[in-house]
């Protein structure tokens, strides 16, 4: 049925639908489509197992650009409570994160599963709670923010904001991801650094360690991506990260950026109450090759 009904509304509609952008949402996925200098450009966005809504993949005319395993985009923690002997994994493609409430707003109303027209833009509020695994304590809580705007609709941009309920030792947290696909960004521009990986081989090294707000990823077939983050303030200009963003070679086909909040420098103490706040930005270029 969702097929038959989104090839009834593109087939017979397609003069009302020119200008616009298209939602398709289940239960479990949901699908935003938006005509962008005679291409479509499709972000997508995924349930896990464990409940919370994540960003998916970026796509052009059907080809993913990012990598669509369904990993970190938004954020994550390898943290313990103070009184805690091991830290585990919170929030992104790891779990141990509960949804607490999802609204999906089409160009300011909240709408259900379905397929809807989006004139203006698209919002995803969400708002989760982090709970360590080991006790089940919740340690922290987020509040979330998606938006894609017709305007720019290559462009997605997301902030977060995370307090942290209890004194927390934090030995790595990332507030910036992207995993993309080789084809479109074995190579990158990262402050004065510019690299690349090889294609089909996984080295798992990681490269340029910057104190960046922003990075370009391209590859050898007509697309690439921009990522980057508001501010150093993100980050705390990396004073509890050793080196500064990086790029991962972490598989055969694909790699990942990361603009770490802490990073290899031991753990990092952080108390009750404690806000940490970011956004950043997600962009889908044309390359020249």
């Amino acid at each position: 049925m969702w097929v038959l009904s989104l090839i009834i509304i593109l087939v017979f509609s397609s003069s009302a639908y020119a200008d616009a952008g298209l939602l398709q949402k289940t239960t479990k996925n949901a699908v935003f489509h938006i005509p962008w200098e005679g291409n479509t450009i499709s972000w997508e966005f995924n349930k896990k197992d464990w409940g919370t809504w994540n960003i998916l993949t970026v796509s052009v005319n059907k080809k993913y650009i990012s990598s669509p395993t369904g990993t970190d985009w938004e954020y994550v923690y390898l943290a313990k409570p103070k009184e805690a002997v091991t830290a585990d994994w919170l929030g992104g493609n790891h779990g141990n994160e509960v949804l607490k409430t999802l609204e999906f707003i089409v160009d300011g109303q909240v709408v259900k599963d379905g397929l809807y027209k989006v004139e203006s833009n698209l919002v995803i509020k969400e708002t989760t709670d982090l709970v360590y695994p080991v006790t089940k304590e919740i340690v922290g809580s987020v509040v979330r923010h998606y938006e894609v705007n017709l305007e720019n609709p290559n462009r997605l941009d997301f902030s977060q904001k995370t307090i942290w309920h209890t004194d927390m030792d934090i030995d790595r947290a990332y507030i910036c991801m992207l995993p993309i696909d080789k084809r479109y960004g074995r190579h990158f521009e990262m402050g004065n650094i510019k690299d690349s990986f090889a294609n089909n081989v996984k080295t798992g090294n990681s490269k340029g360690w910057q104190h960046v707000t922003e990075t370009f990823l391209y590859g050898d077939n007509s697309w690439g991506m921009i990522a980057g983050i508001d501010s150093l303030d993100s980050v705390d200009q990396y004073q509890y990260s050793k080196g500064g963003a990086f790029v991962w070679d972490l598989a055969s086909d694909h790699v990942k950026l990361y603009y770490p909040r802490a990073y290899e420098m031991g753990w990092r103490s952080v108390l009750a109450d404690t806000i940490w706040q970011s956004a950043s930005y997600f962009i889908v270029v044309p390359v020249n090759n």
